[in-house]
């Protein structure tokens, strides 16, 4: 192989004055590797005229005969003039098929290479096939090469020699009435009389239809819909139970989509698209507008839609794109509401564009419509208390494992706090003071010094006591108590550095963390913030008072009501606070317009400026940036992704370039027992090239690889010119630190991608052009490259973080090698950026494997909380029930005081509960509920009066 390659390099260079690249030479070695056929016959090759006459040279030289299609007669003419020399050099004869005069179509054939169209070989195929069978001579066997810019025009067949020949005139009509079929179809009414048939024949003259009016109305007759897009049509259409189906990247999943909508439509129904981000639902119902009014189908999106009104116009469409948080919330507006949002539009068919994100990433994902009701402002003195509490605490790492930090204090109170001095003599800090003089910690007479000192001056006469002392003592007091101290410092970065171990390895014997700073300080440290909550919670309680009640100055009051709810909720709070804490702006949400917006960073890098936490968290994470205080929101209505798809009976279709493992397969069939699934194979071969991946120790090593790996990738070197390259990071924060590192290297245009509302990618990718996104990037997203940077190797993408699971990654990486063109990725991530769970992985490979083994994890999990699901909407329905009745029997004022009284008291009874949900007590639950609703409603006129304040300003908001 390697004597063949350097004989044709050498005949290039001896004909044409230059080296075949290196570049060109490794193309050659993957065709001659790749294609071991008997007869040639290569489909699709890129457009490369020195690989494709060396490597037509090699199957010459092995004994075939070789046809290379091109896309016209002057492209003919001139690639076989350009090239003949090169060809006569290694003594292979060439010739083309244009027509000539007194040239048999034998002596053509029988070169060893003819240049030619698809056209003129179908034609000379049959023309020599007639002469055949008139001298029983056998046809030659030739190969055939077909390069990558010829195949469109391989639809348009004008086969005008044969009518030169009487005979062949017959041959002509039969092939050019196949060529032409698909064209022919164009009658939409006939297309909608067949869609209702199951005949096969019919849904072909149907799809037929369809693909006619997306070359003529979506593509404008530059292309038609791909073999696989139409056998994936076929599935969907054929199947009446549901059906997924994985189609790769960049495979035309939209397409599809719209041609089954159109199809689903025409019989009469009504179809909801569902899209995982409101991005990817407007760019499709926009591309695709055209094509639906071709049939007089219309369309719409519910993402962009604030009013009822405008909401109601939309679902009177035949096709709906939107989000599964959009198409929930509408409904929960119809059904809990009331309100003439989705009157008359039954749940028919629904299409899930990625559906792997919606039905397994966010399956049990909760959308809810919540009432900030004026009651609940009671609660922010409450929250407000607990956050002055909690933000006296804080996180700090040490090697693999992150501790919680106490408030600062002096040294003999924070160990004096930390101990259970039941059975010692020590009653008070002053003995553990007194234990630091006996030990010569504290010079003597320190002791009464301090008992004796103000607070000012108990600090000043502190600062005395170094930390190298301190230190010293903890190790001395251990022969006073039995507890085993184990002492930190901070080094120059903050991190916890341990100056002391515990002697101890004794489980009977304690064991407590300190840091020590200077001054005399220190603060005990805790393994986890779950042995606080409690602590806390109580001590929060203990300031509170329920009325009516004797007035204590020295308490907050709450109203009565609230008393239950305050009581199984204030741990609940406590815990959101400290995760409040760990919350990063810019990695889990983001502050604009003096809001709070959760950002999805793991899935698809969405800001979400339509949801708000629950539980206080959202209070919590505004009181942490000194954003005015929203109200607590308590959740009145909800509705599971689950039991939204569940409407529809079975009649759930998808798509997705990464359906998942056998685990994730079988969760959906368990959760959709009709529901099958299908990988389709690509049109075109997959060229993705995956170099292997980097796991760096620190965060600026891992700026450093990224940066060193983009600036080669985008650089020309000796065998190519330069590419693009696509960094997805974890976060916004993690964006905008790579595009510093990157910007000012960077030789073309280097764009920031991560907010969906203001940032876009509308341009062509040139050579030394650098994208660097969130998530945003990674899925549905169809990033365009030039023809120089394709024949460059094609984008260049960098995961810059070790993905939630496989199909996150893939991806990724489907932004790449896209439509069967080459393209390559890479993973380079730090283990500084890891979980705990992560943090004693050492290699890249054992990272994804703990990282597979807890996504299946995650995933056997969830069906634990389908069945708590469907608990809650199962309450939900029985809550309904009676919100129908007060509907139908009262009206106006009436009807809305005892609505908000009877949502007020169904929203406190839904959070009391909490408990015996998490428990699945489903039979008790269901009884309390029945027995306590028949009470509420006896008591609600009683209430009114307090409801008619804030009837007329309470407003309704998205939450999740």
């Amino acid at each position: 192989m390697q004597k063949s390659l350097s004989q044709l390099c050498k005949a290039v260079f001896d004909t044409k004055g230059w080296w075949p690249s290196v570049r060109q030479m490794l193309q050659w070695c993957v065709l001659v590797l790749t294609e071991k056929s008997g007869t040639l016959q290569l489909v699709g090759v890129e457009e490369d005229p020195c690989v494709t006459a060396m490597f037509a040279a090699t199957r010459v030289c092995m004994g075939n005969k070789v046809d290379i299609v091109l896309s016209s007669d002057v492209h003919s003419q001139e690639r076989a003039t350009e090239w003949s020399d090169f060809y006569k050099n290694l003594g292979v004869s060439l010739n083309t098929n244009m027509k000539k005069t007194d040239v048999s179509y034998k002596d053509i054939y029988e070169s060893d290479i003819v240049f030619g169209t698809i056209n003129d070989f179908v034609s000379d195929y049959f023309q020599y096939s007639r002469e055949v069978m008139e001298t029983g001579n056998p046809l030659p066997n030739r190969g055939f090469i077909i390069e990558e810019q010829s195949l469109s025009s391989s639809l348009n067949l004008e086969l005008s020699r044969f009518k030169n020949n009487d005979s062949l005139v017959f041959a002509a009509e039969v092939l050019q009435s196949l060529m032409g079929e698909i064209q022919k179809h164009r009658d939409v009414q006939r297309a909608r009389t067949l869609s209702h048939s199951a005949n096969t024949e019919d849904l072909q003259e149907v799809l037929a239809v369809l693909c006619n009016a997306v070359h003529l109305h979506k593509a404008g007759g530059k292309w038609w819909p791909r073999i696989n897009q139409m056998i994936s049509w076929c599935l969907l259409a054929l199947s009446d139970t549901g059906k997924l189906l994985e189609m790769g990247t960049g495979e035309g999943k939209s397409c599809v989509i719209a041609m089954f909508a159109v199809l689903r439509v025409l019989r009469g129904e009504k179809v909801d698209v569902v899209s995982s981000s409101s991005v990817l639902c407007q760019r499709d119902a926009e591309e695709w507008k055209n094509f639906y009014k071709y049939f007089g189908v219309t369309a719409d999106t519910n993402t962009n839609k604030t009013e009822d009104e405008d909401r109601k116009e939309c679902y009177q469409k035949d096709v709906v794109y939107g989000t599964i948080e959009a198409f929930a919330a509408d409904h929960l507006r119809q059904t809990f509401e009331m309100k003439d949002v989705r009157p008359d539009r039954s749940y028919q068919c629904i299409i899930i564009d990625e559906v792997d994100s919606l039905l397994l990433d966010q399956g049990v994902q909760l959308t809810y419509l919540s009432s900030p009701m004026v009651s609940m402002q009671h609660l922010n003195v409450i929250l407000t208390m607990i956050w002055s509490h909690v933000r006296q605490y804080g996180f700090l790492s040490a090697e693999h494992q992150t501790f919680v930090r106490g408030p600062p204090a002096s040294f003999f109170k924070a160990i004096f706090d930390s101990i259970d001095t039941e059975g010692t003599e020590i009653d008070d800090p002053m003995d553990i003071l007194r234990i630091a003089e006996e030990s010569n910690t504290v010079p003597k007479g320190f002791t009464e010094e301090i008992y004796q000192s103000e607070k000012d001056e108990l600090l000043r006469k502190l600062k005395t006591v170094s930390q190298d002392a301190v230190l010293n003592f903890f190790q001395e007091i251990e022969d006073y108590i039995l507890y085993g101290f184990t002492v930190y410092t901070l080094d120059d970065e903050g991190l916890l550095c341990v100056r002391k171990c515990s002697p101890y390895n004794n489980q009977d014997i304690p064991e407590l963390k300190f840091l020590v700073l200077e001054e005399g300080l220190c603060c005990p440290l805790h393994d986890s913030e779950e042995i606080l909550i409690q602590p806390i919670a109580e001590l929060i309680s203990g300031k509170l008072q329920y009325t009516p009640c004797t007035d204590n100055k020295d308490k907050i009051s709450i109203p009565g009501f609230l008393k239950n709810l305050v009581e199984k909720k204030v741990s609940v709070w406590v815990q959101n606070a400290f995760l409040a804490m760990q919350l990063m702006e810019g990695r889990e949400y983001v502050v604009e317009n003096n809001n709070v917006c959760p950002v999805d960073f793991r899935s698809t890098g969405i800001v979400e400026q339509n949801k708000k936490w629950g539980d206080g968290l959202q209070q919590f994470v505004e009181i942490k940036h000194q954003i005015k205080l929203s109200t607590i929101s308590i959740v009145t209505n909800y509705m599971s992704n689950i039991s939204f798809f569940e409407k529809y009976q079975g009649k759930i279709y998808g798509t997705t370039g990464t359906l998942g493992s056998k685990t994730d397969i079988l969760f959906l069939q368990d959760l959709y027992p009709t529901l099958s699934a299908c990988k389709m194979p690509t049109f075109n071969r997959k060229k993705l090239f995956e170099v292997k991946g980097a796991l760096k120790t620190s965060a600026e090593e891992w700026k450093s690889e990224i940066k060193r790996v983009v600036m080669a990738q985008i650089s020309p070197n000796s065998y190519r010119g330069g590419r693009a390259a696509l960094v997805i990071c974890e976060t916004i924060n993690k964006a905008k630190e790579i595009h510093e590192e990157l910007k000012s290297s960077i030789p073309g245009e280097i764009i920031l991608y991560c907010r969906s509302d203001r940032d876009k990618i509308d341009k062509e990718l040139l050579p030394g052009d650098v994208i660097v996104a969130t998530n945003l990037a990674g899925r549905g997203t169809d990033i365009k490259v030039s023809k120089q940077v394709t024949n460059n190797g094609g984008l260049f993408v960098i995961l810059s973080f070790l993905s939630e699971n496989t199909r996150v990654e893939l991806q990724a990486f489907g932004r790449t090698a896209r439509k069967g063109k080459p393209g390559s990725a890479q993973v380079i991530m730090s283990t500084d950026h890891l979980s705990q769970s992560f943090r004693t992985v050492s290699s890249l490979e054992e990272a994804k494997s703990t990282r597979d083994r807890l996504a299946a994890e995650k995933i056997n999990n969830m069906m634990n909380d389908v069945t708590e699901l469907k608990l809650r909407e199962d309450l939900l329905s029985e809550y309904c029930k009676t919100l129908q009745e007060i509907h139908k029997n009262t009206d106006g004022d009436e009807k809305r005081a005892v609505v908000a009284v009877m949502n007020e008291f169904w929203g406190i009874w839904l959070q009391t509960k909490s408990e015996d949900i998490d428990q699945l007590k489903r039979n008790k639950l269901l009884n309390s509920l029945k027995a306590d609703l028949a009470l509420a409603k006896s008591q609600s006129k009683g209430r009114l009066h307090h409801v008619r304040a804030f009837i007329t300003t309470s407003s309704l908001e998205i939450s999740h």
